[in-house]
């Protein structure tokens, strides 16, 4: 399981995108690129609003299937950071321990919003 200072590591890195996995998914998809993008950064919030919701309501199949959803998109942009606190987040889950994991769905949710403004800027140039 992660510590409560790997999070802190993981979340105090500068770089949230792995930028050339992130550019050859850009040219990969061209002109569908910015549109796939939008949808991410609205269903990332979306998730992560259910991962609080899950801790408030002790639900750990909507964490799971939260951080599950998360991390596979997560994945797919080039986000390792976010990817692995979603990873950890699903299996605290599937062993039922989502309410102790208020620390973990904090740093999710620090790191979508670092990951979201990276793909912002970069979308941007």
């Amino acid at each position: 399981m992660i510590s409560n200072q790997s999070i802190s590591q993981m979340s105090a890195k500068t770089g949230h995108l792995q930028i050339s996995h992130f550019n050859e998914l850009r040219e990969l998809l061209e002109e569908d690129f910015v549109d796939l993008i939008h949808l991410y950064l609205k269903d990332s919030e979306l998730r992560v609003q259910e991962m609080q919701n899950a801790l408030t309501e002790q639900n750990n199949r909507l964490g799971y299937e939260a951080a599950h959803t998360l991390k596979g998109a997560s994945s797919n942009l080039g986000a390792t950071n976010l990817t692995e606190l979603c990873y950890q987040l699903q299996e605290a889950c599937r062993d039922n321990q989502i309410e102790h994991q208020q620390v973990l769905i904090e740093a999710i949710t620090t790191e979508n919003q670092a990951v979201n403004a990276e793909i912002m800027t970069l979308i941007s140039q």
